[in-house]
């Protein structure tokens, strides 16, 4: 995965599981501005799309942090 966008699927991340209060609103503004220092690099994309790409990448992340399910020994 691209440097850029897994800093931004973990800082999503961090402000989904965030409560609300100061911590959320903290992990907020730093997921913002982690979106617009990517935007100011890369000015050929919108932040709409960008949002679209991290929250995309963020569910695939999340079903490959998932452990597949076992199936019990046979007896």
């Amino acid at each position: 995965m691209n440097p850029d966008l897994e800093a931004l699927v973990l800082a999503f991340d961090a402000l989904r599981q965030a409560r609300s209060g100061d911590e959320a609103r903290r992990l907020e503004a730093l997921y913002r501005s982690k979106l617009n220092d990517v935007l100011t690099r890369h000015s050929g994309i919108s932040l709409d799309a960008l949002m679209r790409a991290v929250d995309l990448a963020h569910q695939r992340w999340v079903h490959g942090q998932q452990k597949p399910a076992t199936l019990p020994p046979k007896a």
